[in-house]
């Protein structure tokens, strides 16, 4: 984990957790305004795959645990969005995408 970022693969996804734009981390605060929206997000919406730790949200699980049992991290993201943190980028593997926008001409 680095001091700045955390980035960890999901089933279909790879996460990005910016630590310079997250307010729990930036302001060291046990009590953030986003009220930590992503962790809660993974807790209703996914698999618990979050925790909170040194005021910031952490992998609960190994990197490898995450890649097998993790399948809505989009919530994790909508929650930060909603909160006005913007900490949370995620990207969506379509495998094939590129061959498809080809045939049809869409690039």
């Amino acid at each position: 984990m680095s001091d700045e970022k955390l980035v960890f693969e999901t089933l279909t996804t790879t996460v990005t957790i910016d630590y310079t734009k997250c307010e729990p981390a930036l302001k060291n605060t046990s009590n953030p305004d986003c009220g930590f929206a992503c962790v809660k997000a993974d807790r209703l919406y996914d698999r618990n795959i979050l925790k909170i730790e040194d005021n910031r949200p952490v992998l609960a699980v190994s990197p490898e645990e995450a890649k097998k049992r993790s399948n809505e991290s989009l919530s994790w993201e909508y929650a930060d969005h909603i909160t006005g943190n913007r900490a949370i980028e995620i990207k969506v593997h379509f495998p094939g995408l590129g061959k498809y926008r080809e045939k049809m001409d869409l690039n």
